[in-house]
């Protein structure tokens, strides 16, 4: 953006006037997605957009990576505090918390148990069990005792809602940690994880029948069990009960 028009200097410049006065000397996507814009062309420019702002957040914690090593700790808090706030993925959001909490940095008390994902471990046989995590942006990670894994970064009109339902019932329950747990679930019980800014609940034990834990288990479960049945369905074989036995 040339700054040879004195008007540049002052605030009052709106979007449309901003990207049609940009200009870039640089040959990356950012230029081509102007360019675009300045053409006319919004849906080709559209997906160019999207992949830049997918990177953002992995530039930030690279970002935030180097000046931690430089020892600019509160570089990197800015840069950490800067992925809270933009980030789409759960999963990225909460590795900012954690990252800002190891700098004494914690989360606002209006959103510091924000539930932002859940984790079920069921113990299986031989110190294994079967883990699943759902968060709050509606994806999901399965991972089954014996190694086989569903990753689901999709939107679909059935697993999306019950994920978001799962999420919208959960509330902190168990102790507040800040890593969690390697130890294998005792035989007859269970692990419930809640992910918060604040670090996760971790609650382990045989839940009572209409406890809220107990409550919150059958609705994974049956998520679960969908999301399987909508992967084999999709793959074109299998039952979910031969996955989840």
């Amino acid at each position: 953006m040339s700054f040879q028009n004195r008007s540049l200097i002052y605030p009052d410049w709106d979007l449309e006037a901003i990207v049609m006065n940009l200009s870039s000397d640089r040959d990356d996507d950012f230029a081509h997605a102007v360019d675009l814009i300045q053409q006319g062309n919004m849906e080709e420019a559209d997906t160019l957009v999207e992949d830049e702002i997918s990177r953002i957040p992995w530039t930030l914690i690279l970002a935030a990576h180097l000046e931690w090593n430089r020892g600019n700790l509160q570089e990197a808090a800015k840069y950490l505090r800067a992925i809270t706030l933009i980030a789409r993925e759960s999963l990225i959001e909460l590795w900012a918390w954690h990252n800002l909490r190891r700098l004494g940095k914690t989360p606002p008390p209006s959103i510091a148990n924000k539930v932002l994902g859940i984790i079920i471990e069921v113990p299986i046989e031989n110190q294994t069990s079967d883990l699943f995590a759902t968060y709050a942006d509606g994806t999901a990670r399965y991972i089954n005792h014996q190694g086989g894994t569903i990753l689901w970064d999709t939107y679909d009109d059935t697993i999306t809602p019950m994920i978001f339902e799962g999420i919208q019932m959960a509330r902190p329950m168990g102790q507040l940690e800040q890593f969690h747990s390697e130890e294998p679930v005792s035989d007859g019980e269970v692990r419930l994880t809640i992910l918060t800014p604040a670090g996760m609940y971790i609650w382990e034990g045989s839940p009572e029948d209409g406890s809220d834990v107990a409550r919150l288990f059958v609705n994974q479960a049956f998520l679960l069990k969908a999301l399987v049945r909508l992967v084999l369905n999709s793959k074109g074989y299998g039952s979910p009960d031969d996955l989840l036995s």
